[in-house]
């Protein structure tokens, strides 16, 4: 048991007194070893003063057993990060991103008297014990009342007003910051308006869901630029990645049932792009994707494939975990749990290459995996299923696209799977679950660019908030909004 975990006083005592009788005997010896020292020379001299130095590292332990600090955690100072360093190991997390808050705590009055003589008790200069405690603090809503001074001359020819804080539009009663907010809860945290209000309720402002909606609305109107130039900037980069999926056009009175509307994503390293469109066709891909000129990381829809057809400076390059779940459903039959671990094995070699330099990458996929994939492809052209069989369409899907889904061992800039995409569109799809689409098309467009700003943010490495808010004020100077990857 450690000395702290120790809660009887007289226990406590005790121990006290023990180190105080070693700390009299390691004295005595100390003085004894002195006074032998100044009266010998030689090889005595020597082993009496290793033995000295002995007693006062003994000496020294005993001082700090006693009055020395018990954590072996290094001293914090109260100000900030300054200083602090990554804990690794076991154990819990150093939070380097948290400021730390000093709460000092005394004793009460009828606390600070002695159990023994009754005495009262006086403060140990120094002396104190430590324990970090992460606690929450609930955010505050606030309204705060702004003056503008006026000033003027003598003459009385010239009146000025102190300039107050920029607003998203004129005589707007809520802040940009509220507004961020508003957003990031919806197409971050995928927080409804409805369950918006109602929390913002409960913390004392009584405000609708129509509010708030014309604060995003305001948010796209000022930030829609920058939505242009990010679907350049994608459009710009040698790979890309493509992926779709559905979105909710919410039944109104005026417009009868709901529709079924797509997102299309573009996505490069440091931004993805998102457009939402009422059609999956071949023709909404023209419009997005048709004068793309490099290579597109996707799955086997017959829209890209057209593309490619059309385009000869874009290439596809397909998704082996795709391949992969084609085969999934047919598990049990021993042909497709040998393809399953031929892509085991695929996948077993990007891990080792993943981190090298991109010629290393090269060599290792010409040197292992090209072999590997085309023993495998071999195999397939081999086998004899049934034209009936659903693991035959399954191998087809993979057969008839054996030269895009090659294209990555020549080339170390891409992956074998296309599923960075599909992670980074997770969140419209968790969007999607919680509030189940858009009201109105000006709806889905407010969705598309803030969710694009956002994403592209958190692909950047960027704060979200804080970019959101260079960006507003950016476009309320009447200067070129910048991009996510552009303030790194």
């Amino acid at each position: 048991m450690s000395v702290d975990q120790i809660q009887d006083i007289e226990v406590l005592r005790t121990l006290v007194k023990m180190q105080q009788q070693e700390s009299t005997r390691l004295k005595a010896q100390l003085t004894d070893a002195l006074n032998k020292l100044q009266s010998k020379d030689g090889a005595e001299a020597e082993q009496l003063v290793l033995r000295l130095d002995k007693i006062e590292k003994q000496y020294a332990a005993a001082l700090k057993q006693l009055f020395g600090q018990k954590s072996e955690r290094s001293p914090r100072s109260g100000s900030g990060n300054k200083d602090r360093v990554p804990q690794t190991g076991h154990g819990p997390k150093d939070q380097l991103n948290l400021p730390i808050e000093e709460v000092v705590h005394e004793l009460d009055a009828e606390d600070a008297v002695c159990e023994l003589c009754h005495n009262a008790l006086e403060e140990w200069k120094g002396q104190s014990e430590e324990a970090l405690e992460i606690d929450f603090v609930e955010p505050q809503l606030v309204i705060k009342k702004h003056i503008r001074k006026k000033y003027r001359c003598s003459c009385g020819g010239c009146i000025k007003t102190a300039p107050g804080p920029s607003k998203l539009f004129p005589k707007a009663r809520y802040s940009i910051n509220f507004a961020i907010n508003v957003a990031l809860q919806k197409y971050c945290y995928h927080m409804p308006l409805e369950r918006q209000a109602r929390e913002l309720r409960r913390r004392g402002l009584d405000v609708t869901t129509a509010t708030l909606w014309d604060y995003l609305s305001a948010l796209y109107g000022l930030l829609e630029p920058a939505g242009v130039r990010l679907a350049q900037h994608v459009l710009a980069q040698p790979v890309i990645g493509a992926d779709e999926t559905s979105w909710r056009l919410l039944k109104s009175e005026q417009k009868g049932k709901s529709k079924t509307w797509w997102v299309w994503a573009r996505r490069c390293d440091d931004a993805v792009h998102y457009t939402l469109d009422p059609s999956r066709s071949a023709e909404t891909a023209k419009a997005l994707l048709g004068t793309y000129s490099g290579t597109i990381v996707c799955d086997g829809y017959a829209a890209y494939e057209s593309l490619a057809r059309a385009n000869p400076q874009l290439k596809l390059a397909n998704c082996w975990a795709h391949a992969r779940r084609e085969l999934l459903p047919h598990e049990p039959d021993p042909r497709a749990c040998r393809a399953l671990r031929v892509i085991q094995r695929l996948y077993e070699l990007e891990r080792r290459a993943r981190g090298r330099p991109p010629d290393e990458v090269l060599r290792m996929r010409q040197r292992k995996t090209r072999p590997l994939l085309h023993a495998f492809f071999n195999w397939i052209d081999s086998l004899a299923i049934p034209p009936t069989s659903d693991l035959r369409n399954a191998l087809r899907y993979i057969q008839l696209r054996k030269q895009t889904l090659l294209r990555f061992v020549s080339d170390p800039a891409l992956d074998p799977d296309n599923n960075a995409t599909e992670r980074v569109i997770r969140g419209v799809v968790l969007g999607r679950k919680n509030h189940h689409g858009s009201r109105s098309e000006r709806g889905t467009q407010v969705a598309a660019l803030l969710y694009s700003l956002l994403d592209s943010a958190q692909l950047a490495g960027v704060n979200p908030h804080d970019y959101i808010r260079q960006a507003v004020h950016a476009a309320l100077d009447g200067i070129e909004i910048p991009l996510p990857h552009e303030i790194r």
